[in-house]
């Protein structure tokens, strides 16, 4: 045998043994938990045929041996065993490890009514924790900020198909606002154009966007996976840094013991909505894992709007009425697929997700129906705001006695679409009003002519970090204790290409050509350290933070914060008194800046004189009160707030500036109660925001000052698109072993949208061509005068939404482990609009109903 054969061998030997190690491993691990499973059915078993003292028996000689859910399931069966004795203190003691091991256990439709007794009076006294708001775990009352805890039941109970209608439902604050483009919410008045103002986490990996700091609620998103979700009401810069100006969202994934096998579920609805779920989950000793996919589509409701959204499209000397839009409506199906392995002290969480959704109009407030099936597609995209985003974390934790450090590595990708119809008709007036004459001389010509007008931004880019948190724990005596939390991070960003496309008559197109990208194309580093004391004496606690945040931009310059955080809390044994005072901000997103420098660059401007962007800032003072259990079953939070927001980007459509101030003063009210098979959440509202503007010139905030409001200069000073009363009630009642039913009823005020009118805009620039070409002695000439300038000065336009109540209702109906579901979203078929950042009143959805089927292998 020659010494290329014996090479070739070994190397044969050492791929079998690389290959079959590991699956010898797993096997092992696996005929093990299948020993395991095997003695729990065979207790369950003697439990069901009356033998209980053998099965308590043989489950209390393995317990050691159970992990994740066969321990859960091990303590449920000696407790029930307890109860056929009658013997419901010792039933309560394995209730109560039980709880220890799963403190989200919900009781089943076949749980005895004394069982379930037992778990909602243990939960009731049991505090919840959560990790968000100090990077620590701490119960409710010891958060330094008003915190909202969204479990996995109430995600089901409001019957919310996507994150957004989920926070809506349950956080105090939180409203519902719709810009046309894409699914968005506001926090406590403030929003943008998409979601870049709370920032989202998964499992405390970043979702929102390196790019254009954005992170849609919206069916890209799993539910079935998440086990809790942790808002933080409030700014959170001295623990997150940049984007959580006004709240952070912390999505926590179940554990892979919190599934233990296959669950799927599949639904479909009245206007083509098609959802799919799978779900898989196992431990295996140490190892846990959790996978997940989830796909949703929708065709959209089909709505036949008036004449004032009537797009008429001439063909030779035939007219063409588009009087039809869609709303809902979803382009490629949107999808969350992800993975998430857990052993010992290592976590890996790779996710991809992509979201797709349809405008129902042209761009902004112009709010013209369009045929969406006549415009070409950009990779398949057609027009609409998309997005393809790629996370991956893998971190290793490790605690030294009162130590504990996690380490951390990331990286994100992501691809940016966003495809915007302009005009159905030809539209001269708005390529002037827009600047994109930019583009060449030729674009006078083909808005003057041609039908089917339209813009496409992409963006892709790339981001890659470390981060390090960790946390020492202390005590003084027997009165003093504490934890230091202190943290570092780097990270870096690389937008690799970005495109600028106009098109017209459909499927024609002219591209911004290359020396935009030469100037756009970059990258920024991004580093930050913080530190935050906690200190308690008694009843009395200290949480004080900092942060410090450093940017390096793509252009050359530099963006630097500081962010403080400090909070008193008094705690006492049914109630707990909380104030406390934020200052956080936001950083100008990548893709606005980008915005700037591609207007100065088409119009061959001075680069110097482009308007540079600052981040945004926002301070926050809050006082709170809660009781717990003052009435059983009942606890209750009341907070007042006050923010002032200053730098706050706006546009008026050509260009972004740190022009705009939003004041505002409010109070909230969240209270759930539960007893027996009843449950019932309640969250109130009341915002009034006293100082705010949407124009893009400081100049203009004189005019405020004597005034309470004065639209013609962009100035509103009152609630826009914030209803001064928001109020949500989630009831939900298990009427029988099998069947379980919940509804869901929103309020809300009337309101008011104030916004800059395209159509006005365009209407009195071409009154005034025509004013123009006017002779002197022309009769029309103060006929014409009047008319413009009456134009001219409503070009900010203020609209009013009625109040309205949505009800949802829904049900549920267990056979074995196959569960049938039937949610009716807007029961009553009430006709109401939204609107948001620069966008006319925007039709939202009608009834839509939807029957799913669940089963769990």
């Amino acid at each position: 045998m020659n010494e290329r054969m014996i090479q070739w061998l070994r190397r044969l030997l050492l791929c079998a043994a690389t290959v079959i190690c590991p699956l010898s491993i797993v096997h092992c691990f696996a005929q093990e938990d299948m020993r395991l499973r095997q003695i729990c059915s065979q207790a369950e078993s003697n439990m069901q045929i009356g033998r209980t003292d053998e099965a308590r028996d043989t489950l209390l000689l393995h317990m050691n041996a159970f992990k994740g859910t066969l321990k859960r399931d091990a303590l449920r069966m000696i407790a029930m065993s307890y109860l056929t004795d009658y013997d419901e203190q010792k039933a309560g003691e394995y209730v109560k490890m039980m709880l220890e091991v799963d403190p989200y256990y919900s009781v089943t439709t076949f749980d005895p009514p004394i069982f379930v007794d037992i778990v909602n009076k243990l939960k009731a006294g049991k505090t919840a924790t959560v990790t968000t708001a100090s990077n620590m775990e701490e119960s409710l009352d010891e958060v330094p900020v008003p915190t909202t805890l969204i479990t996995e039941e109430m995600i089901h109970n409001c019957g919310g198909r996507n994150l957004q209608e989920v926070l809506a439902a349950y956080v105090p604050g939180m409203n519902l606002i719709d810009c046309n483009d894409g699914i968005n919410i506001a926090m406590r008045g403030i929003y943008s154009n998409m979601q870049e103002k709370i920032l989202f986490l998964l499992n405390g990996h970043r979702l929102n966007s390196y790019l254009s700091n954005a992170a849609q609620p919206d069916f890209s998103m799993s539910l079935e996976k998440i086990r809790q979700i942790e808002v933080l009401r409030g700014p959170a810069s001295s623990i997150y840094g940049g984007v959580a100006l006004t709240a952070v969202v912390n999505i926590i994934t179940k554990q892979g013991a919190d599934v233990d096998g296959i669950f799927v579920k599949a639904e479909g609805g009245n206007h083509g909505q098609v959802r799919g779920d799978i779900l898989f989950g196992k431990r295996y000793f140490d190892l846990d894992v959790l996978a997940w996919l989830s796909a949703y589509h929708s065709k959209g409701e089909q709505r036949t709007v008036d004449e004032e959204h009537q797009s008429n499209v001439v063909w030779g000397e035939t007219v063409f009425p588009v009087n039809t839009i869609s709303i809902g409506r979803i382009g490629r199906p949107n999808y969350d697929i992800g993975v998430q392995l857990t052993l010992k002290g290592w976590q890996l969480l790779y996710n991809v997700r992509y979201s797709q959704v349809v405008a129902p109009y042209t761009f902004a407030s112009t709010a013209y129906a369009y045929d969406y099936d006549k415009y070409t597609t950009h990779k398949g995209i057609g027009p609409s705001l998309a997005g393809l985003t790629h996370h991956a974390n893998v971190s290793y934790s490790h605690e030294w006695g009162p130590l504990n450090l996690k380490l951390s590595a990331f990286y994100d990708n992501e691809n940016m679409t966003q495809y915007q119809v302009l005009s159905e008709t030809p539209n001269s007036e708005l390529m002037e009003l827009m600047e994109f004459n930019s583009f060449g001389s030729e674009m006078y010509d083909i808005f003057e002519r041609y039908n089917g007008l339209s813009r496409c931004i992409t963006g892709q880019g790339q981001n890659l970090g470390l981060q390090l948190k960790g946390g020492y724990n202390y005590a003084l005596g027997s009165d003093h204790k504490g934890s230091l939390v202190f943290g570092a991070e780097y990270s870096h960003f690389f937008l690799e290409d970005v495109r600028y496309r106009m098109g017209y008559d459909y499927v024609m197109e002219v591209y911004e050509g290359t020396t935009l990208r030469q100037y756009v194309i970059g990258h920024e580093n991004s580093a930050n350290a913080s530190l935050q004391l906690k200190h308690q004496w008694r009843s009395l606690i200290l949480n004080a933070g900092l942060r410090y945040d450093h940017k390096h931009r793509f252009d050359d310059t530099d963006a630097n914060e500081w962010s403080p955080r400090i909070s008193l809390i008094l705690l006492q044994p049914k109630w707990n008194l909380k104030f406390s005072y934020s200052k956080s901000f936001v950083d100008a997103p990548y893709f606005y800046r980008v915005g700037n420098l591609m207007r100065g660059i088409l119009q061959d401007e001075l680069l110097m004189f482009v308007e540079g962007l600052e981040p945004e800032r926002m301070h926050s003072w809050q006082l709170s009160f809660a009781g717990s259990n003052w009435l059983k079953g009942l606890h209750f939070e009341v907070n007042g707030f006050y923010n002032r927001g200053s730098d706050l980007i706006t546009t008026n459509f050509i260009n972004y500036e740190n022009a705009a101030r939003n004041y505002t003063a409010g109070a909230e009210l969240m209270a759930n109660y539960q007893r027996g098979r009843f449950s019932a959440n309640l969250d109130v509202t009341w915002a009034h925001t006293f100082k705010s503007n949407i124009t893009p010139n400081r100049d203009y905030y004189e005019v405020s000052e004597d005034a309470e409001s004065d639209l013609r200069y962009g100035i509103i000073n009152a609630n826009n698109n914030t209803p001064a009363i928001t109020s949500n009630l989630v009831l939900a009642w298990q009427a029988t072993p099998r069947l379980k039913v919940h509804a869901h009823t929103l309020f809300e005020s009337k309101q008011s949208t104030y916004y800059y009118d395209l159509n006005r805009a365009c209407y009195a620039l071409k009154l005034f061509y025509e004013y123009f070409d006017l002779a002197d002695d022309d009769p029309r000439w103060d006929e014409m005068t009047e008319k413009y300038n009456e134009l001219g000065d409503e070009a900010y336009t203020k609209k009013d939404m009625a109040a309205r109540a949505i009800v949802n209702v829904g049900a549920d109906y267990q056979i074995g482990k196959l569960t049938l579901g039937l949610n009716v979203h807007n029961l009553f078929d009430t006709r109401y609009d939204r609107s948001g950042t620069n966008t006319s009143l925007v039709p939202q959805q009608g009834r839509w109903w939807t029957v799913s089927a669940s089963y769990k292998f």
